[in-house]
């Protein structure tokens, strides 16, 4: 096996690593962004119909 080659694919393993590393730590932040939508979905919802009846009378 060529040397380069597997210098080349460990770099590659690496940077998927690091990748992957930001997008793992992410996730509690996107949870916690989707499970507050649906706590306030009621609320959302009553304040878009009231500002589209606004916006089309």
């Amino acid at each position: 096996m060529d040397l380069s080659l597997l210098k080349e694919t460990l770099s590659d393993y690496a940077t998927f690593g690091g990748n992957i590393g930001t997008a793992l730590q992410d996730i509690p932040t996107l949870l916690t962004s989707i499970l507050s939508f649906f706590e306030n979905f009621g609320d959302l919802a009553d304040t878009t119909g009231e500002n589209l009846d606004n916006f089309s009378s």
